[in-house]
């Protein structure tokens, strides 16, 4: 009898620590053992991963082939420190993300706050790395893609019948493409991990239903497709990851799993700010997961945390404070939304952008790139969209307080998908832009879990049925999703095929019609365009009014309406446009190729009167180009050469002595002033 109770109390001994801690799994009412045997399968071993990485790749096979999109151009193609490789490395860890933008702008911000994301941009330098990095930065290129023996810069590679910067381009778009993809598959077989190791640990077909109803979510193409959503892809990748190992670390009380949380953490946090919302969602979801959670138990791994953020938050600050508050983002409608709207107004719109979230969330119909100021008008609080919008808040705050006082596992999804909503709706932080589909691209996690169990919840607590045919309602959800974003794809190849899709669904969206405008003057320069060369104009010109119209200081749709004017020869409407460039945007790195360019125009018209004797048209040509130009001495001495013609000696004198304080050693001048007595 003794020796058969020895091995009871050896065995007693030797459980864990960690197992006092009581788990608190979801409640399973039907286990896919039970019915639908074949259900069981999905989620044995490897195969889940299998079924999530094989339709991630159904998913966005189709944009393997795109091109750079949207804001692609900024962070990677003309980023001087992603150029240069594994040699722009300092730069990118201590520089904001768009300092290399800022620059060739000659801004210091137009972002308040800064942006600091350096392992996602760290990712487009190892892969130019790999591509062919450019020493000097924004230097010309020398590559030869095709090997050919013809330095790409002197090639038409995209075969569009012109030699630009499109060219070289091109160059490494597929294998940034193919990682989106992967690092996109590998963030949701993580998700997968998560969710089947705990909440869903009984239920395995839970965890996979949500992770397919994510994977295939349309509002997520924009993260993939567009390689600047990178940082989106790769924050809630490493966010996952930490939750999982802070939950194992828990578990198994070991230091390596500790260590390994912080590290992810730290990841995170370097990819998007997003991970600051672990300090709260980490011990909320151990709490309500571990049944007898102590204080002590998560003392070691919420102070590593906190450490990690504290060295994350004093890198920040260093590089983001160099930067400054931007006076740009107050003044610059389409960087401040609510800059026409009353206090009223903006919050009303703004508590009202939240139900536009949750509506696109569930059904996913008319998206866009943009959603800037006038897609969403101004709305007012007796508006009943604002009405529900603040319906729907008070009824999430009010669903996660008491998840939380009943210590019930639906306050993590709930506290998930509100915590990361709140850094987007600029309720509590201006972020620049009135909405954006890959800005909740977290909270959709949250929400997918939500929807998932909610099916779950009516067919087994309302309906009395098993639980395993929530199946039939989300797999054709999923296959609805998948069909919008393989759809929805093709409108990423580049930044043509993405205004032009988008500005149709928002024909008011300032930032689209602007877009327009730039795509189709690029159109009609291609040589295979040439025919239709003034329809693309001509359209291009349509949207650019419309823009100006709705957005007097469009800065950008100025020099595009400029450039239209110019390729039709119409110099004073060009100059027209021009002029607002000038007088907005004084610093612009496009001004003095703007003056030189109206001014040497000018001075040709003029020749040509002058040439004809027609003094008074080539004075008044002359005149005109001395705007842009007033301190060279060619035009000065020109004009007043037209005034002596015309009779008139003082005013000659006038424009010569100014010259002269200008250029005190040209010889033209001086004989000039010495003619009529000035020297």
């Amino acid at each position: 009898m003794n020796k058969k109770n020895k091995p009871v109390a050896r065995q007693e001994k030797s459980i864990p620590q960690r197992n006092e801690i009581k788990e608190s799994p979801v409640e399973i009412i039907a286990d896919p053992s039970t019915s639908f045997s074949w259900l069981s399968k999905l989620t044995t071993g490897w195969i889940p991963y299998a079924i999530i990485a094989l339709l991630g790749i159904v998913l966005y096979a189709n944009t393997i082939h795109h091109e750079f999109a949207l804001d692609d151009d900024i962070i990677i193609c003309k980023n001087e420190h992603v150029l240069k490789g594994m040699g722009g490395m300092g730069d990118i860890m201590t520089k904001d993300v768009f300092d290399s933008y800022y620059k060739s702008l000659n801004l210091t911000a137009q972002l308040a706050g800064g942006r600091y994301r350096p392992f996602s941009v760290a990712t487009y330098a190892i892969e130019q790395e790999f591509i062919g990095t450019l020493p000097n930065g924004l230097q010309k290129d020398s590559w030869d893609i095709n090997h050919n023996k013809i330095t790409d810069a002197n090639e038409d590679v995209n075969k569009d019948g012109l030699f630009t910067d499109r060219d070289f381009k091109v160059r490494g778009t597929s294998m940034r493409h193919i990682n989106n993809i992967w690092l996109y598959v590998l963030g949701v077989c993580l998700i997968y991990m998560f969710l089947s190791t705990y909440f869903f640990k009984d239920n395995k077909l839970l965890a996979l239903l949500t992770a397919l109803l994510f994977l295939a979510h349309p509002l997520h193409s924009e993260v993939v497709a567009n390689m600047k959503s990178r940082d989106e892809i790769l924050s809630l990748m490493f966010i996952v990851l930490t939750l999982h190992l802070s939950f194992k670390y828990i578990a198994d009380k070991n230091i390596k799993t500790l260590v390994f949380a912080c590290i992810a953490y730290f990841i995170a946090l370097l990819s998007k700010e997003y991970g600051a919302t672990l300090l709260v969602i980490v011990p909320l979801g151990l709490f309500v997961y571990y049944k007898q959670l102590k204080f002590s138990d998560i003392v070691l791994l919420m102070g590593g945390l906190v450490i990690v953020f504290g060295i994350y938050y004093k890198l920040r600050s260093g590089v983001v404070l160099d930067i400054g508050e931007s006076s740009v983002q107050d003044s610059e409608l389409l960087n401040n939304p609510y800059l026409l709207a009353t206090e009223a107004q903006a919050a009303a719109t703004k508590l009202f952008i939240n139900l536009k979230y949750f509506i696109l969330l569930l059904f996913p119909y008319a998206m866009s790139s943009d959603y800037s100021y006038n897609v969403i008008p101004y709305m007012n609080y007796s508006d009943i969209g604002v009405i529900a919008s603040i319906l729907m808040l008070l009824g999430a705050a009010a669903g996660l307080v008491y998840t939380i006082r009943k210590r019930s596992w639906l306050a993590f999804p709930i506290a998930f998908a509100l915590l990361h909503l709140v850094l987007v709706n600029n309720m509590f932080f201006n972020i620049g832009a009135t909405m954006g589909e890959r800005l909740v691209y977290h909270t959709s996690l949250g929400t997918c879990i939500l929807m998932v169990f909610g099916l779950y919840y009516l067919f087994t607590k309302v309906l009395k049925l098993n639980g395993n045919y929530i199946v039939f309602i989300v797999l054709p959800i999923v296959v609805l999703y998948t069909m919008k974003t393989i759809t929805r794809n093709p409108a990423w190849k580049n930044d043509y095929t993405l205004t032009m899709t988008d500005v149709k669904t928002y024909p008011n969206s300032i930032m689209l019609l602007g877009n327009a405008c730039n795509r189709l003057i690029e159109m009609s320069e291609f040589p295979k365009n040439k025919k239709f060369e003034k329809q693309f104009l001509d359209s291009a010109a349509n949207y650019g009014r419309k823009a100006l119209a709705m957005h007097p200081r469009y800065v950008t749709t100025y020099l595009n309406m400029g450039m239209i004017k110019m390729k039709q020869s119409q110099v004073d409407s060009a100059a027209h446009y021009w002029d607002k460039v000038i007088e907005y945007f004084p610093v612009h790195p496009n001004v003095p190729q703007i003056r030189q360019f109206l001014s040497q125009n000018y001075m040709k018209a003029a020749g040509d009167f002058s040439n004809a004797r027609n003094y008074n048209a080539a004075l008044n040509e002359y005149l005109k180009a001395y705007k842009y130009i007033p301190q060279d001495a060619g035009l000065n001495y020109n004009i007043g050469v037209m005034y002596s013609a015309m009779q008139n000696p003082a005013k000659a004198k006038e424009y010569w002595v100014n010259g002269l304080k200008n250029n005190p050693g040209d010889a033209n001048l001086q004989n000039a002033v010495r003619s009529v007595g000035g020297m």
